[in-house]
């Protein structure tokens, strides 16, 4: 990933910091004393620290503690598991489930909620969908949580009703605030089990470091920084970046953070928004209605006044933006946003759109003329086609998941996974950003092909993309004297020839500050 030198055999690290890249004979005839330790890597192939530019790791170890519904091909066997479940647990306790998603399913259909109830009301059951903008809930749920049968609906969410009024168990965006307030707070143990669980699960998948919004699930600031902080202490060496969910900006102000702050294992980001929700629960906010319910456009989340509030709190306090808008509608209310209200231009700030899953040409070209970052998510194509062209219609296929335009219009693009949404492991985006399509379909040839990026276009996403979202293009994104000695280590090398080769790769090593972090047994 240096532009200056496309290969070499040998690196030589002090104190953490690149120091020379060259030859193995040079390197060793220049620094080869008896003190240096030299680490033979064997003829396998070393690349940038590979950083994923958005995650949610806490919820990601927390969430490999509750109920799966991912493998679920239909609703009835959706509903036959979570039988057996209730059958084991103590009445009165929660069942809460993820990631379930009816395009996965012969039906297509989401259980409401009296099929929930005939699972069971001697338990509040909440069931997540795998995009995390809708859940379902059955009565039980609906009473613990306060709710009850006849709510109104919140400003920032929704709840569905069947045709009498009363909530069918369906819950969108921040109507589910009271269902997670009931549920039982996870202990101080089990939130750092939670982090250092998905940390080395990262370390394992060549990750050196992570951009996370974590928030959510630490509940608050203090908590979040203790507990990352303790990673190097107790010898887990990983990189963490931290995007500040809004509602904690106060928090933040007051123990004196603002972007920057922090030190070169942990620091401190974007005040993380919400502009809309996400295409499969049709929350997603479109200038044009939904091709398969035109009903609905989706909606925003904040309106313009308040989405400008924060934007212009959070640059008062000295922090960039991030604000998750993956329709097209939300991307226009974003960069309306910050046409009024501009960052300052200083390096540390480096606001970002998040997802940006559907555009135009119109926002493409505005884009292109801001310092911002297009944080995007490749493993999303893989995932959301071909269900999402029944949503979307024909017309506005051209623009979605459009990385390649992006790219070429001079948008720097940075790459995540956004797990536990999608698989944390980098090489499955890495390859749905080459293939534009899921493994298993390898006689495809992608969805939109055009839009497919080269290897290298998909490598620069995890290295020099994530450094710079973040204003650390000085210190990573490239095997070059002065940055961070961060490396992930593979057994091959990735070829813009085989596409399919990438998910047979396995890392051998990932290498943090200079320190072994991950050797592979």
């Amino acid at each position: 990933m240096d532009a200056g030198r496309e290969s070499a055999e040998a690196v030589y690290v002090e104190n953490g910091r690149i120091v020379d890249v060259g030859t193995s004979q040079d390197l060793l005839l220049h620094w080869g004393r008896a003190d240096v330790r030299c680490v033979d890597w064997q003829g396998a192939t070393v690349y940038p620290g590979w950083v994923d530019s958005h995650v949610h790791l806490a919820a990601y170890g927390m969430l490999r503690h509750r109920l799966d519904l991912s493998g679920t091909r239909s609703k009835g066997e959706m509903l036959c598991l979570l039988r057996e479940i209730a059958a084991r647990t103590p009445a009165g306790e929660w069942i809460v489930g993820i990631n379930w998603d009816e395009n996965r399913w012969v039906e297509k259909e989401v259980p409401h909620r009296e099929e929930l109830d005939t699972v069971s009301l001697r338990h509040p059951i909440f069931l997540t969908r795998i995009c995390h903008h809708a859940h379902v809930a059955n009565t039980t749920a609906f009473q613990v949580a306060g709710v009850g049968l006849e709510p109104d609906d919140p400003k920032e969410g929704k709840y569905g009703r069947d045709l009498n009024g009363k909530v069918n168990g369906m819950i969108y965006e921040n109507a589910s605030r009271p269902f997670f307030a009931a549920i039982p707070e996870p202990t101080a143990q089990q939130k750092r089990a939670y982090i250092r669980e998905a940390v080395k699960e990262a370390l394992a998948l060549g990750l050196t470091a992570a951009h996370t919004e974590d928030l959510r699930v630490m509940g608050s600031v203090c908590e979040l920084f203790r507990e990352y902080r303790g990673l190097a202490e107790a010898g887990i060496w990983f990189r963490s970046h931290h995007l500040l969910y809004h509602p904690h900006l106060d928090e933040a102000v007051e123990l004196g953070l603002r972007a920057g702050t922090g030190d070169e294992w942990t620091d401190v980001g974007a005040v993380k928004l919400f502009a809309d929700g996400a295409i499969g629960a049709r929350t997603a906010w479109l200038s044009e209605p939904y091709a398969d319910a035109p009903e609905t456009a989706g909606a925003p989340v904040h309106s313009d006044a308040e989405l400008a509030e924060w934007v212009s709190r959070a640059r008062e306090a000295g922090f960039p933006v991030a604000v998750h808008a993956i329709g097209d509608r939300a991307v226009e209310q974003a960069l309306d946003t910050w046409k009024r209200h501009p960052s300052p231009g200083e390096t540390r700030y480096r606001d970002r759109l998040i997802h940006v899953q559907v555009l135009r040409p119109d926002l493409l070209a505005r884009m292109s003329g801001l310092l911002i970052v297009a944080d995007i998510q490749p493993r999303f194509v893989a995932s959301d086609f071909p269900w999402v062209r029944e949503r979307l219609g024909a017309e506005r296929l051209s623009y979605a998941y459009a990385w390649k335009s992006l790219l070429h219009s001079g948008v720097v693009c940075a790459g995540g996974s956004d797990a536990p949404i999608e698989p944390l492991n980098p090489l499955l985006g890495i390859h749905a950003a080459v293939t534009r399509r899921h493994p298993e379909e390898t006689a495809h040839p992608g969805y939109g092909p055009e839009q497919r990026l080269t290897v290298t276009e998909a490598l620069r996403l995890w290295t020099v993309g994530s450094a710079f979202a973040e204003g650390k293009e000085r210190e990573r994104g490239s095997v070059k004297p002065g940055k961070w000695a961060d490396f992930t280590v593979l057994d091959r090398t990735l070829s813009d020839a085989e596409p399919d080769e990438i998910l047979k790769a396995r890392v051998v090593m990932t290498v943090v500050n200079g320190k072994v972090a991950y050797r592979a047994e």
